[in-house]
């Protein structure tokens, strides 16, 4: 399940305006041109002087999507904010060739589908270079295959209750830390669980139900 997350201790100066939804008829997607974090990125925009985070919305490499100004009208592409929403993704995809992390790439295909639903006369998504001059977001960015709305298969083994799991939802994260320090999971000599993904599905349906209170 998607979740969209608040920027931590998000900076906001003035009154934001809304978008009227009927107007908004575009989404563009940028990246950042650095591997910035979106602290890094909220504090550039402010000390150019905007009010706030230009992008509407933003995704980390992990697959964290962000509320920057959310429905409000943005600061991402030039005279066109109240008719074009944007979405901003952490990395450089145009300086040298890489390939963007399937968390990303999914959570991008989820928040276009959320932003789709909301603002239902959307009739063109593209990159940033779509809507005004500029090489935004990228060479190396996937952007027809985003857009064309294809989830990748993802296939990750989880074997630690540390940075690792942190690729999942922050609800799979606290199931199997509630399980481990409740003595239902132990780990080998190093620590290693050894799960997989199902495996993870599977314990949180089951804490979900309060089968393990």
């Amino acid at each position: 399940m998607m979740k969209i997350h608040k920027i931590p201790n998000q900076i906001i100066k003035g009154r934001l305006t809304p978008l009227i939804p009927s107007k908004v008829i575009g989404l563009a997607l940028h990246h950042m041109a650095t591997n910035a974090d979106i602290k890094t990125i909220e504090r550039g925009h402010i000390n150019q002087g905007w009010s706030a985070i230009g992008y509407n919305f933003w995704v980390a490499f992990d697959g964290t999507i962000y509320e920057g100004r959310g429905f409000n009208q943005g600061a991402g592409v030039d005279k066109q904010n109240s008719t074009v929403i944007s979405i901003g993704f952490q990395g450089d995809y145009h300086s040298k060739p890489v390939s963007m992390p399937d968390e990303q790439f999914n959570a991008g295909i989820d928040i276009i589908t959320y932003v789709k639903s909301k603002l239902p006369y959307i009739r063109k998504i593209g990159g940033h270079k779509d809507f005004m001059a500029t090489a935004c977001p990228g060479k190396y960015f996937p952007l027809d295959e985003m857009i064309g709305g294809k989830k990748r298969s993802v296939k990750m083994i989880y074997n630690y209750i540390d940075e690792n799991t942190a690729k999942i939802a922050d609800d799979c994260n606290e199931c199997l830390q509630h399980l481990v320090d409740n003595g239902y999971l132990k780990g080998n000599e190093k620590g290693e669980l050894n799960l997989t993904l199902e495996m993870i599905r599977i314990f949180l349906v089951h804490y979900r139900a309060g089968l393990y209170d």
